[in-house]
């Protein structure tokens, strides 16, 4: 981790730093940005896997900051919770208490927020079952929408369980980017409440400059 140096200039924009887990994360919420957040100067950062991870978003931070001197940024952390209940793998409270710690950064980062998928990414595509089961070609006959309720008990094992059945492999990362683009991104939204309360905190902050 490397802080930002020297003395800063007016702060003129604010940009939104969204970090997302991995490749699906980023083809899923590349989708996302496209249909809800266009025009907002935001930078999105793969954070290549779940471990690590607040290291990985202050290195990106400072390193984002010492080449942006006019800019601060509020902090957007897109992981999965990897189960139902449990704490996902973030400390919120430790990004937030080492960027204060710095005069060239504190002031400059907003604020640090987690929109968490219960479990994962994937659970929250069975709330498009049935462009899923388009997506697969799957007669109607052979389709079982109960069966995927609720959906936070779901992973990506249940769909690629599932991808089998039909014929199909699901592979994580860059290579269901067709699949993602096959699915209804405004059902998901609608039955997901994690998913609201984060796109709109990201347009609610948008402009704000504290």
């Amino acid at each position: 981790m490397k802080p930002a140096s020297g003395k800063r200039k007016d702060i003129s924009e604010v940009t939104a730093l969204i970090f997302v887990e991995g490749d699906t994360e980023e083809e899923f919420y590349q989708v996302i940005f496209d249909k809800y957040l266009k025009g907002l100067r935001k930078k999105m950062w793969n954070l290549g896997g779940n471990f690590d991870i607040s290291r990985k978003v202050l290195d990106k931070t400072f390193s984002f900051l010492d080449l942006h001197r006019n800019s601060a940024v509020r902090v957007y952390c897109c992981i999965d919770r990897e189960s139902r209940e449990h704490n996902p793998p973030l400390d919120i409270d430790l990004l937030l208490e080492t960027f204060s710690k710095y005069h060239q950064t504190k002031r400059r980062v907003l604020s640090v927020d987690g929109i968490i998928a219960t479990q994962m990414i994937e659970s929250w595509f069975f709330h498009d079952i049935e462009g899923i089961y388009k997506f697969l070609s799957a007669p109607k006959s052979a389709r079982g929408n109960h069966k995927f309720k609720p959906v936070e008990k779901l992973t990506h094992i249940d769909l690629a369980r599932l991808f089998k059945k039909h014929g199909k492999s699901y592979i994580k990362g860059k290579r269901c980017h067709n699949f993602i683009k096959n699915l209804d991104i405004e059902k998901i939204i609608a039955a997901c409440e994690e998913l609201q309360r984060g796109i709109k905190l990201i347009l609610d902050n948008s402009d704000r400059r504290q």
